[in-house]
């Protein structure tokens, strides 16, 4: 897969239809379950805004990340001014992104995409602007992925990618190993998509210290 400049300009203006992430749906509705308010989102990656629109939507105040220009303008264009007073748009590379402490970081699709070298560095900072019992959702191409062994991909074996989650409670961890249409053609597809809360869950009701 590109990832030059035009390349994700032409990618962002073709998805800004399409729907807000499912694994997304599923982390606020976590989120609204424990009975937590809307807090800071930090949607990395957000393209034309699908995902950003969906937690504006739900009352949350959202940082935007993205490369491309056109597609933080759709974002911009699509929020609108009731919710651009809590959008903010941040053109940046996620290596030069500066988080500011949030509730969620939401990063789909995205970190795939982040160089290999930088991606230690970047992880640091998304947990660590993770406030208590913040979370993080996203999606991670698998090692068996068509895009393996591209330059411009980064691609995580399962027992990478749960070592990288050490230290954080996991609440999904969804696997797709198959075939599905990208691009125009049909890919192999491995991926992984994860949520999971920085404070570890309390113990179960009936859990007991040995008494």
């Amino acid at each position: 897969m590109s990832s030059t400049d035009d390349d994700w300009a032409s990618f962002n203006r073709r998805r800004q239809p399409r729907p807000p992430r499912e694994l997304l749906r599923r982390t606020l509705g976590c989120i609204e379950y424990a009975g937590a308010e809307p807090g800071v989102a930090v949607d990395l990656g957000c393209g034309s805004g699908a995902d950003a629109l969906e937690m504006l939507q739900a009352g949350w105040t959202v940082h935007a990340v993205d490369a491309d220009p056109v597609g933080l303008a759709l974002l911009a264009e699509s929020a609108g001014p009731e919710l651009a007073a809590r959008l903010q748009v941040h053109q940046a590379r996620f290596e030069d992104f500066e988080f500011p402490a949030c509730d969620l970081v939401w990063a789909g699709y995205s970190l795939p995409f982040c160089p290999a070298t930088a991606l230690p560095a970047v992880w640091q900072s998304i947990v660590g602007a993770l406030r208590p019992n913040g979370r993080f959702a996203g999606d991670f191409f698998g090692d068996r992925h068509g895009f393996s062994g591209s330059d411009d991909v980064h691609v995580l074996t399962e027992a990478a990618l749960r070592s990288m989650l050490a230290g954080l409670s996991i609440e999904a961890f969804d696997t797709e190993d198959g075939w599905r249409p990208s691009g125009g053609v049909i890919t192999r597809w491995h991926a992984f998509g994860v949520s999971a809360i920085r404070n570890p869950k309390p113990p179960h009701p009936l859990a007991h210290d040995g008494a």
